[in-house]
């Protein structure tokens, strides 16, 4: 009993600086992601955040405002999603081998799918024509949003007649 508590707590020791080594690194973790066409490129913290964003010098002449806006946002998508499964890769070591409950204490209940498991961050590819395959760079698939309502036509004041008596108070029309 006495060496099953020992080694248990080597690995626990053990593990405990692994977690700490991971924790360090995964806070560390970034991803730099471009887009296909070249035009974005995006630098993405531990968080997920956005820390750099780049556009090359012909952005805006190769594309229009919304098509850049949407290819930001899969670059940014992309680049957090590679920063999760850098973090999960990281943390997999960690939790793979851990004694259940059950294994340690003759009668617990298992604790094995109280824990889920670290998910695999992919995203799917999409199925759009690219700039090689005949799409075009300058197209908006994009439904263009509603346009404004015009607005109300100004009113307009009538004329004042000069036969009209000047007025009892001090406040005037504002004429």
């Amino acid at each position: 009993m006495k060496n099953q508590m020992d080694t248990l707590l080597e690995n626990f020791e053990r593990q405990t600086a692994q977690l700490r080594d991971a924790q360090a690194a995964a806070a560390e973790t970034t991803a730099q992601v471009h887009s296909p066409d070249g035009l974005v490129r995006a630098t993405i913290g531990a968080g997920g955040n956005l820390a750099k964003l780049e556009f090359s010098p012909n952005a805006f002449e190769r594309t229009t405002p919304a098509q850049l806006a949407n290819t930001v946002q899969t670059v940014v998508r992309q680049g957090s999603l590679q920063v999760k499964q850098k973090i999960a890769d990281l943390m997999a070591p960690i939790t793979e081998g851990l004694p259940d409950l059950a294994d340690l204490v003759e009668g617990a209940p298992s604790l094995a799918g109280l824990v889920p498991p670290i998910p695999e961050f992919v995203e799917e590819e999409a199925t759009r024509p690219s700039y090689e395959e005949g799409g075009s760079i300058l197209r908006n698939d994009a439904v263009p949003p509603p346009l404004p309502p015009k607005p109300a036509p100004k009113r307009v004041r009538p004329p004042r007649d000069e036969d009209e008596e000047p007025p009892s108070s001090w406040m005037t029309r504002g004429d």
